[in-house]
């Protein structure tokens, strides 16, 4: 055996070669680490950790044995859950649940479970019958195997033989599992087109994926492990979260120094100890499988996993939660709001558990985590997406309310994290925190504007004028900051396609400010001059980009107040295929034609009296 491969066989877990061979701290990036990059030296990736989204890794696993030879990738350990994930969470029997196969008695035993252990790892030990890694196939054939690398209790690499289809091993776990025909580019890295193949040969193909990539922390709650479905629909979320939640693309933060994706790092782990957010996200897993593929099959299981969040909420909120807990259920009531099976004003309750989490007691000293930024971000730009949209709310929630969810002086200028302290932007609002209370008191305003709907009669009170202008102050501020971070000496560090987007938000909060609040026509060479602000700036963004899942805000307000025929053809154009989360908010490209057929036939009429013509079908719920 030569030098190299002795070396790669003894080097320490969790590190590139390089940082093994110098001894030196590996940040585990892919697809060069930081060490590597700053000496410009070859990064070996097979240590790396699973939090880096697996589209940028270079390792596949090779199947069959002509390819021992051949470069092998090794089993990359997870983070240690918060030690209250670690406890296996059950909930109450609720009736209607979904069907529970037989499940094997070692399956049950998932308490034994490494917590660095895969998905794969978990499915292999609970259905092989015996402790020999090499399983004969059915007829006394030599089953073809995978061949993984793994780690002895010595640190060094060793082969290791994958034991063939779970269906063979298993198959009663996967006699409730419906048609599950699957798009090539739904789950990212996959093999094989899933369109066409029956349940068990679908879940086959599922699980054939190179699942051990994704951040999967373990193990898993029983409600998981006895239900098929929802182990189908947990790594379903995983491959959503992965490549639509962030707004940004990896090429341009993927070589920060620490930095992970936020997604991926805290919602599974959150929702592993919390039974509602768990529910919640098999509820939105089924709802995304619904839209994007047209098809009802986890029907079922949605209703049911939608009964069990609201229930399961409504039973924390009553006997109160720490402070782990509560961010979970802020974030569950976020999902619910959009994705809830049960209707209820999630919104209202999520902004009172924002509230009660904001109001704790807490040290100086005390710095935010993605635990806390990821659900109070989502849930500050729920606010703004609703609140800036065409639905009329049934319950008010106040521009007070508005005022004290707002971000604070250290959240701004934190901005997430060190590694973008020369960033304007923020990384997962993908525009600068500056603006978010702004948009925050705006959205209040509009949505005093319209509860008016209902008493068209109705005057402002007496102080509207002196809180347009507090409005109006706070966006002109922001804008003056980001300029003067801009124009600094040390300049901003922002990708393009974001400064783009940066610049259209704030010109979008232009036109709700100035042309809803203050009543400007959109003729009005002012509200024009914005609307083409949008437009040009959107123009630099291209539709392949991440970035590109963050343009319904400013491409659907300034729509609302376009007039020239080119600039709506634009606007339209991008507006057919927003991208990322699939979110049930109505039809835009509907919606804008209803509403420019409205406006041009009375354009003097104001909002949100034009908004009163809009038929039901048309008012856009949220502007995600």
């Amino acid at each position: 055996m030569d030098t190299q491969s002795t070396m790669q066989r003894r080097r320490l877990r969790g590190a590139c070669l390089q940082c093994a061979r110098k001894k030196r701290k590996c940040d585990h990036k892919q697809p060069q680490c930081s060490q590597c990059l700053r000496h410009g030296q070859t990064c070996e990736l097979q240590t790396f950790k699973l939090s880096t989204p697996f589209k940028f890794s270079s390792r596949h696993t090779t199947a069959g044995p002509e390819s021992s030879d051949s470069q092998s990738s090794s089993t990359r350990s997870l983070p240690t859950p918060h030690p209250q994930s670690q406890a296996s969470v059950t909930g109450p029997d609720l009736p209607g649940c979904d069907p529970v196969p037989a499940v094997p008695s070692s399956l049950a035993q998932t308490s034994s479970t490494p917590p660095g252990a895969t998905f794969m790892d978990s499915v292999r030990e609970a259905s092989s019958p015996c402790s020999d890694s090499s399983v004969l196939a059915p007829n006394g054939g030599s089953g073809q195997s995978m061949m993984m690398t793994g780690d002895d209790d010595d640190g060094n690499v060793e082969d290791i033989d994958e034991p063939p289809t779970m269906a063979l091993l298993a198959p009663d776990l996967y006699l409730d599992v419906p048609e599950l025909p699957l798009e090539l580019n739904t789950v990212p890295g996959a093999a094989v087109s899933m369109r066409d193949l029956n349940g068990v040969a679908a879940l086959d193909a599922l699980l054939d994926l190179p699942f051990d990539q994704l951040y999967c922390p373990m193990p898993w709650p029983a409600d998981m492990m006895v239900s098929s479905e929802r182990r189908f629909l947990w790594q379903y979320f995983l491959t959503i979260v992965e490549a639509d939640f962030l707004c940004l693309d990896w090429d341009d933060v993927g070589h920060y120094y620490g930095f992970q994706q936020p997604y991926v790092t805290t919602l599974p782990q959150m929702a592993l100890s919390n039974d509602a957010l768990r529910s919640t996200i098999f509820c939105f897993a089924a709802s995304q499988y619904e839209l994007r593929h047209g098809r009802a099959d986890f029907a079922r299981t949605k209703r049911i996993a939608g009964s069990e969040a609201a229930t399961a909420l409504r039973l924390q909120v009553t006997q109160g939660a720490d402070e782990a807990n509560l961010l979970s259920m802020i974030s569950a009531a976020t999902l619910l709001q959009y994705f809830g099976t049960e209707r209820h004003d999630y919104l209202t309750l999520a902004a009172r558990l924002v509230l009660q989490y904001l109001s704790r007691p807490k040290p100086n000293s005390e710095a935010s985590t993605p635990f806390s930024e990821i659900p109070l971000t989502e849930f500050r730009w729920s606010i703004i997406s609703t609140l800036c949209s065409l639905h009329q709310p049934n319950v008010a929630l106040g521009t007070e309310l508005c005022r004290m969810i707002e971000m604070d002086g250290n959240e701004i200028k934190k901005n997430y994290s060190s590694a973008f302290q020369y960033w304007v932007s923020h990384p997962i609002y993908s525009f600068s925190p500056r603006l978010v209370n702004p948009l925050l008191r705006i959205g209040g305003l509009l949505e005093t504007q319209l509860l008016q709907l209902q008493d068209l009669e109705a005057l402002p009170g007496p102080s509207w004028t002196a809180r347009v202008d507090e409005a109006e102050d706070l966006l002109l501020q922001a804008q003056d900051c980001d300029v003067n971070a801009s124009n600094s000496v040390l300049g901003t560090a922002d990708p393009v396609a974001v400064i783009a987007l940066n610049a259209s938000m704030y010109a979008a909060a232009a036109i709700l400010l100035y042309a809803r609040l203050h009543g400007l026509p959109a003729t009005a060479p002012f509200i024009r001059r914005q609307t083409q602000i949008v437009t040009d700036e959107i123009a630099k963004i291209p539709p392949d980009s991440r970035v590109s899942f963050a343009l319904v805000f400013p491409l659907f307000v300034a729509g609302c107040e376009a007039v020239e025929q080119q600039m709506r053809n634009i606007i339209i154009d991008r507006l057919r295929e927003p991208g990322g989360v699939t979110y049930i908010r109505g039809d835009l490209v509907g919606a804008l034609h209803h509403i420019w057929e409205i406006r041009d036939l009375e354009p003097g009429l104001p909002w949100p009296h034009w908004v009163a013509k809009v038929d039901s079908c048309y008012r856009i719920s949220c502007l995600f």
